[in-house]
């Protein structure tokens, strides 16, 4: 029996795009991510940080501000509004991300550190990265 679920504009982009990178279908892709959570560990990308502790962090590309929250504790990063929102691993994981849901013919390897703007200070992530 298939079902069917209805998905918002920005999860439907994403799921398209992680189906092309895995030339697969949008329905299998979904099953993998669903698989994937099934199995994993709690990380950092699964569990909220404590309230406070995170930092807010924006990276402007291609004329489009992009927002973000980076947890120093883990080290990651989670777009929280654009077509490659979702919670990374590390800064340079997000910025990838990003470059690939608005230019994805544009080799998406970047410098996380490099890449976000500490919304308080203007300053880059990285200065916030020994702390």
């Amino acid at each position: 029996m298939t079902k069917s679920i209805t998905l918002d504009d920005v999860t439907n982009t994403q799921i398209a795009l992680l189906a092309r990178a895995w030339d697969v279908s949008p329905g299998e892709a979904v099953r993998r991510l669903v698989e994937h959570f099934q199995h994993a560990s709690p990380t950092a990308t699964t569990r909220p940080a404590p309230a406070g502790s995170w930092v807010a962090v924006h990276a402007i590309y291609d004329g489009v501000r992009v927002p973000g929250l980076y947890d120093p504790a883990s080290r990651a990063l989670t777009v929280t509004d654009s077509p490659a929102a979702g919670a990374y691993r590390t800064p340079s994981g997000a910025a990838s991300a990003v470059l690939q849901a608005l230019k994805p013919q544009v080799k998406p390897n970047r410098n996380g550190w490099e890449f976000w703007t500490v919304d308080d200070s203007g300053e880059l992530l990285q200065t916030l990265r020994h702390q």
